[in-house]
């Protein structure tokens, strides 16, 4: 069994098609788990972070989406913030590569991942949609 191997069944991980795992983690273990995962695989990126709105369950979902190149597998792992304050950690210091995603999903849906220090709005807005206070993404946005 590979330290990956391992790890996907420590952290519950789930098969939900060919090659593609999800696991759904608290946020308060979401760097646990990233630092984990990058420490069994040294062929591991991030290629992307989404973020969906759920405003019927109150929360912010977001996925974070690994490509381990040695296994031909893809990871998310999945994690969810309340909507009305949806903070988390930030992983840049793990992975650098994250910062952009980062960004966009404060920029378009008020997430905001404490330790991120260029965390900004206008990243990808314009500014009339910045002073405004609107989050695009979110369900509810009403237009500028």
């Amino acid at each position: 069994m590979t330290e990956l191997s391992s790890f996907l069944i420590k952290w519950g991980a789930e098969e939900v098609g060919p090659r593609r795992l999800v696991i759904r983690v608290e946020k308060d273990k979401l760097r646990d788990a990233v630092k984990e995962l990058v420490s069994v695989d040294e062929m591991i990126y991030l290629s992307t972070v989404s973020a969906v709105d759920y405003p019927e369950k109150g929360v912010i979902e977001l996925n974070y989406f690994f490509w381990s190149v040695t296994e031909k597998k893809g990871i998310i792992i999945k994690v969810e913030v309340p909507r009305d304050e949806p903070e988390i950690d930030t992983i840049t210091d793990i992975l650098p590569g994250a910062n952009n995603a980062e960004l966009e999903a404060h920029d378009l849906l008020g997430v905001v991942f404490k330790g991120n220090g260029s965390l900004r709005r206008g990243f990808l807005l314009p500014p009339e949609i910045v002073e405004a206070g609107v989050y695009p993404l979110r369900k509810d946005a009403k237009g500028v």
